[in-house]
């Protein structure tokens, strides 16, 4: 069948497209702390597409602030309730970054044998994967605004529990955090990408088949630029030697 393109799908492919060099947001007023311009720029990339419902990835090196921006992100967002997954070692940060950053926020853990989802209705709940894997179900029925998959490279395989359990739990918008996006194959970046964004890059078997193993096997070398314009509305990456960004 011949398809063709409304001016409001147009639009909203503009929109994606200039999300990541567009209009700056306002700094949400409950953030106390004055982001950088690059952090900024992360703040209004993610507003944007999340505005649209859609997912992303920020794939920022370790250090340049992640966490601030996601934090800043709820804000601007509302406050509705955001459930961040992250490795066990990280629930301590995440929540003295919530305290100092946005004071007044409700912060939840929702770990270890005490764990209670009654009464959700804003803030943060942070949990761990492996709870989340045991807990799916229980925090499927919670509305959640945003979840968050912090070091998301531990849901790299699409096929363990945790990736496959993260995908039950429903949202208006997903977000992926890491710094490692692709550690292996690009396979791995599949895995990432379709939680976040469903459907972007077909199923596992057929991005295997028309990106990834070309790519990887270097034959076709217009591929990998190819694919880097799908995926680049959808992931942002900055490294600490890129200029502005120390």
């Amino acid at each position: 069948y011949e398809a063709v393109v409304g001016a409001s799908l147009l639009a909203v492919r503009d929109r994606v497209r200039e999300a990541a060099s567009g209009d700056l947001v306002d700094v949400p007023v409950g953030l106390r702390a004055e982001l950088r311009d690059y952090q900024r720029r992360g703040l209004s990339w993610l507003a944007e597409l999340t505005g649209l419902g859609l997912g992303a990835c920020l794939a920022d090196d370790m250090g340049l602030g992640k966490t601030i921006t996601l934090i800043a992100l709820h804000l601007h967002r509302g406050g509705r309730p955001t459930l961040v997954v992250c490795p066990a070692s990280l629930l301590g940060n995440w929540e003295a970054e919530i305290r100092r950053f946005a004071p007044g926020v409700a912060i939840r853990r929702h770990h270890g044998s005490a764990r209670d989802l009654d009464g959700v209705t804003d803030g943060f709940v942070l949990t761990t994967y492996g709870t989340m894997r045991n807990d799916a179900g229980l925090l499927a029925e919670v509305p959640w605004d945003l979840v968050v998959a912090d070091e998301a490279q531990h849901v790299k395989n699409s096929r363990s529990a945790a990736a496959r359990a993260l995908r039950t739990i429903p949202s208006t918008a997903r977000v992926a955090l890491t710094g490692t996006p692709v550690e292996n194959d690009l396979t791995e970046l599949w895995s990432i990408l379709d939680w976040a964004i469903p459907g972007l890059l077909g199923s596992r078997n057929a991005f295997r088949k028309v990106w990834a193993g070309p790519i990887e096997s270097g034959l076709e070398p217009t591929k990998a630029r190819q694919f880097a314009d799908l995926i680049g509305p959808f992931l942002l990456r900055r490294r600490k030697s890129d200029p502005g960004d120390a």
